[in-house]
This record gives structure tokens, sequence and C-alpha cells, in this order.
């Protein structure tokens, strides 16, 4: 298998989030500059002879990747680390593992150091006893010295117990009233509150939802105006905003833009889904063409971001952009991207007819040039050309 075709089967199998891990090992190897064989040698710790030895740095494999992996140079160096990136991604660094120090030995030998050299304090002097400069007098002469103490008058002790008698039967005279009445019923009428009912919030109206009617819509700045922003096709969904003058404004959910479409092009009334989502794989297996899905499923596509399409298809051969969407054009299909992300897909000129594509069961929605169908997860379309026999068809995430 040729290295190029091996880089695409490796982009199949080896999700996003492992490549761009990778890509960040490698710039960080290269650095300024390096031999690709020894750059090879030191991330997967293998030596492969038939590399390149052209010296090359982390730019370079940056202009590289965004350039479309055109250098044939780098090609072989990156699928060789691609089929090893599990050795690569868990190849771990031995750190050295510090000394420890035993601090009790530590603690142990300041110890003894620090006793060496602290000089041993003497035992202190013994204080000198007091002798008083006079004599302490015997404990019968200061018997003598002490007089006998006099009776305690009792005339106070009547007074107040009198004065006391008399607080209390005024205090009981003057605060009875007050006693009294705590044990009394009150006759005070209890009033009764009311609380006054909140007042009914007006809710907001539910958003509705319209889908169009029609293979080509104009959607436009303003109602019955000539100013188009935007062309929608049929089975496009859009929140409504507002309604005026047989126009709905329409929330296109990019960039806070709306547009208004007329009543005759939109419906409220949208059927279930119909078939289920592998019915819509396999239809998509046999009724386009399968130069792209050889390595690359329909999921996969609708879940890459702009820049992993490039990467996995190289640039396009075409570009085109409108006031939503930008557009890349490959052999027989081109891919819309929305917010730098892969929104739909549609294959050009295609063999299916209108007829064949009805057998797959009932439509959502069907008019004379169109044919909706949709499942749980997509919605696949059929545009029929002018002329009647061409048709193209899209399949979207819902």
């Amino acid at each position: 298998m040729h290295v190029s075709e091996r880089l695409l089967q490796l982009y199949a199998d080896v999700d996003a989030s492992t490549r761009t891990n990778l890509q960040t090992l490698i710039k960080q190897n290269l650095g300024d500059g390096k031999s690709l064989t020894v750059s090879f040698e030191e991330l997967t710790g293998a030596t492969k002879a038939s590399l390149p030895t052209d010296e090359k740095s982390a730019a370079d494999f940056t202009a590289w990747i965004k350039d479309g992996k055109k250098d044939v140079t780098f090609l072989p160096y990156y699928v060789s680390l691609l089929e090893k990136h599990d050795r690569v991604l868990n190849k771990e660094a031995t750190v050295p593992q510090p000394i420890a120090v035993d601090k009790t030995v530590v603690n142990e030998t300041t110890a003894d150091t620090a006793s060496e050299k602290t000089p041993q304090s003497a035992a202190p002097a013994p204080k000198p006893r007091y002798v008083p400069e006079t004599s302490v007098p015997s404990r019968a002469e200061r018997a003598k010295r002490i007089e006998p103490a006099r009776p305690r008058k009792k005339k106070g002790k009547w007074l107040g117990g009198l004065l006391l008698v008399l607080v209390l039967l005024g205090g009981g005279y003057i605060g009875y009233p007050y006693v009294a009445a705590l044990f009394e019923p009150s006759e005070t009428a209890e009033v009764e509150t009311t609380t006054p009912e909140p007042e009914p919030v007006a809710e907001a109206p539910a958003v509705t939802e319209v889908w169009l009617t029609e293979k080509n819509v104009d959607l436009v700045s303003e109602p019955n105006g000539t100013n188009v922003t935007y062309t929608g096709d049929i089975g496009d969904r859009y929140d409504v905003l507002e309604e005026r003058d047989d126009h709905v404004l329409l929330d296109l959910g990019v960039d806070d833009m709306n547009a208004w479409a007329p009543m005759e092009s939109v419906t409220t009334d949208w059927k279930p889904f119909t078939l289920s989502d592998q019915q819509v794989l396999n239809f998509l297996q046999t009724g386009v063409d399968q130069t792209y899905l050889d390595s690359t499923t329909v999921d996969d596509y609708l879940s890459f971001s702009e820049s992993e399409l490039y990467e996995v298809l190289g640039q396009p051969y075409g570009r085109d952009d409108d006031a939503l969407n930008d557009y890349a054009f490959y052999n027989g299909i081109f891919f819309v991207i929305q917010d730098e992300a892969v929104h739909a897909i549609d294959w050009t000129n295609t063999p299916t007819t209108k007829e064949a594509f009805k057998q797959l069961g009932r439509p959502v929605y069907e008019t004379e040039d169109a044919i909706v169908f949709e499942s749980p997860k997509y919605s696949l379309r059929m545009f029929v050309g002018e002329n009647g026999t061409s048709t193209r068809i899209r399949v979207t995430e819902i």
C-alpha cells in the first residue's frame, strides 16, 4: 500500500485527539532542527533505516501540516510515528528519586555537638539567711497588746427589717392591677389579615418553528423585499421570531442573523421521521459515489472541523461562500461548512433517480423537484435538476 494511502487509513483508525497529541510531541522533539531518523529513534526507542536523514524543525513540520502534507520528506516519518502512536504517547521518562536523609541521625549528631560545645553551669551559691534587726515579741506579749472587741449595736437590725416590710407592702399595692390583668381574658377582637393574591404573570409565547417547503426559498432582509440574505432549501428548520405582512422572521442560527420568508413557503406541519439511522447509512453505501467513503465514514465527516477535513482530503479544488456557509468542492462532492465545522455533505450528479430514491419508504415531505427523508439522527434529501435527470443528494445531522 502506498504511504499516502496508508496515511488515509491511519486517519480513519486514529481519532483526532490522539493525532493532535502526537503532532504536539513531534513539534517538541524537532525543536529548532533535527534529523528525522534521530527524531524517530528518540520518540519510539526504535530505529528505521528507510527514513530520510534530512534535518527538519518544528516550524517545518507545522508548515507541512497546514500545506496539506504535500512534502514527501515528512510523509514516511509521520506515517511511521502514527503506526507507533501507542508507544510514543505512553513512553515515560525516568526521573531519579531524591536521596532520603535520616533526620534522626542528623538530630542526634546535632544534639551531641551542641552538648559538647555548651559549658555546664555551676551550682548556684546558697543565699544568706535573713536576720531581723529587732527581736520578734513572744506570743504572750502580743496577747497583752490586743484590745477586746466592742459589742455591736442591734438598733440598725430592726430598722432594716421594718423598711423591708414597708417596701413589700407598697410594691404589692401598686403592682396588683398589672398582675391581675395578666390573668383576665383579652377583650380585644382579633383582626383577620388577608394576604393579597399575586397577580398572574403573563407567560411569553413559545417559539414556533417552521420548515421550508420549496427547493430554493429566498430569505429576504424585510417583508416583500428584494434584498436576499440567504437562499434556503426544502427541509431547513428555523425558529420564528415575528410574523408580519404574510411573512415570518426566521432566526438563521448563525451570528444572530435573521431573515424574512413568505408564509406560503413554510409549514409548521412536519411529519415525524420514517427511516432508521441504519437505513440512511445503507443507502449511502450504494446510492452515492464511494470514492470518499472508503476510509472515512459519513459520521466521521460530519464530526470534522474544517481543518480536520483538509488534513484528510487535502485542499479543495474550489471554494464558494454565502452569508451563512462556506463550500469546499472536490470531484463529485462538496462539503457545507458552518462555524468552521462540517455541516452537510452533498453528492452531485448522482445516478440515483427520483423513483429509485422514493423506494426507501414514505417521505417526510415531497415536491415535484425535491424529496426529504428523516431518521432520528439524519436528514436525507434529494434535489432534482432542471433537466429532470441529474440529482443531488444531501445528508446532514438533525
